[in-house]
């Protein structure tokens, strides 16, 4: 079957997963689904459950943190990963450590150098004004991604080794970020980027914290590596535990202190009341403001 792949599909994979082989490619799309999004809306909110992840196909992608532009994601790059390249294999859902938006397009696009003024500037700007950003991304459940990965050691290798490339590329992205004036205010925009980082450690500690504490022991060394890659100290650890409701000791022993169960549940739904209503007034002002 992987024969039988269309010409855009085989482009793709020599420009973006070539690590993959075609057979392991074509099994990796054969249980994805595309989705399409326009110039203003929004694909993913902050602090929402997210089941999903993607990888771009077409278009640009917007990263915010607390509404601040963090990074972009550009044709290849994967959305949501959340450990996978790492080996951490968590099914289920992943908290959203920001929103992902179409917004408008680049002049300018990260890698690309700038295109030399000319005499036909008039046109140009024309052009530019009529130009929208279309998006597209391959998606998968993140649960039915495992159970695939899980059944077959080739395809998660290969997969490993191209979200290695994937954390690089993004890395590098970040940094034309700043030589293309996309960032504004690069104090802030560090901070954001590692409060970003923390938080998405902590969606998956808080992934991992729902299975028996002898699964989560499993996943040490897989753990352990994501830390390493992404430079989780100790004391971030303990910051992204106690974002999960947890300290490091209960964490080493694998259990947590019991709360009256009630108390909790009240205070949850508390607290979930007010941060839908919070995601709700944020997304549409990101929709807004896109859209101006």
């Amino acid at each position: 079957m992987a024969d039988q792949l269309g010409e855009e599909w085989k482009n793709f994979r020599e420009q973006h997963l070539s690590v993959l082989d075609s057979v392991d490619f074509y099994k990796l799309i054969s249980i994805a689904t595309e989705e399409t999004y326009e110039e203003g809306e929004v694909v993913m909110i902050q602090g929402t459950a997210n089941p999903k992840v993607r990888i771009v196909i077409e278009g640009e992608l917007e990263v915010l943190r607390d509404g601040t532009l963090t990074y972009v994601l550009e044709k290849g790059n994967f959305v949501s990963e959340s450990g996978l390249h790492a080996g951490l294999l968590l099914s289920g859902s992943m908290e959203a450590c920001g929103s992902i938006v179409v917004g408008p397009p680049f002049d300018y696009p990260s890698g690309e150098k700038k295109q030399q003024q000319n005499n036909h500037h008039d046109n140009n700007v024309q052009k530019k004004s009529s130009r929208r950003n279309k998006v597209r991304v391959l998606t998968w459940d993140r649960t039915e991604l495992v159970q695939l990965l899980e059944a077959d050691k080739g395809l998660r290798n290969s997969l490993k080794a191209a979200l290695s490339w994937d954390i690089v590329r993004k890395l590098k992205t970040q940094r034309h970020m700043l030589v293309e004036g996309r960032v504004k205010d690069p104090t802030s925009w560090t901070k954001k980027r590692e409060d970003q980082g923390i938080s998405r450690y902590a969606a998956i500690l808080q992934n991992m914290l729902r299975l028996p504490p002898e699964e989560v022991q499993a996943m040490s060394q897989e753990l352990n590596k994501y830390r390493l890659i992404h430079h989780i100290d100790d004391a971030d650890h303990e910051r992204a535990l106690a974002k999960c409701g947890w300290t490091k000791e209960e964490f080493r022993l694998g259990r947590q202190e019991k709360q009256d169960e009630f108390e909790e549940d009240d205070d949850m739904d508390e607290f979930e009341s007010v941060r839908w209503r919070k995601v709700r007034r944020f997304s549409s002002k990101v929709v807004r403001t896109l859209l101006q």
